[in-house]
């Protein structure tokens, strides 16, 4: 089962939770018992290829542009 992050809506703890994907717990804060919200955490991007600089990249105009 997944381990998820969970931050207090009034006192700001921080505290992890496992549950299935699929359950929709209510979850309370383990210090004060409020509500808690799922934190959503980093995720790691890799650009491969050559495709996304030739491609999504401005390219420079040294001329300048004169009438």
């Amino acid at each position: 089962m997944p381990i998820y992050r969970y931050k207090c809506k009034d006192c700001g703890e921080e505290f992890t939770v496992m549950h299935s994907m699929n359950e929709k717990p209510n979850i309370k804060c383990e210090v004060c018992g409020s509500e808690a919200e799922k934190i959503i955490g980093n995720i790691g991007i890799s650009f491969k290829g050559s495709g996304y600089y030739v491609n999504d990249s401005k390219k420079s105009d040294n001329k300048a542009k004169t009438k």
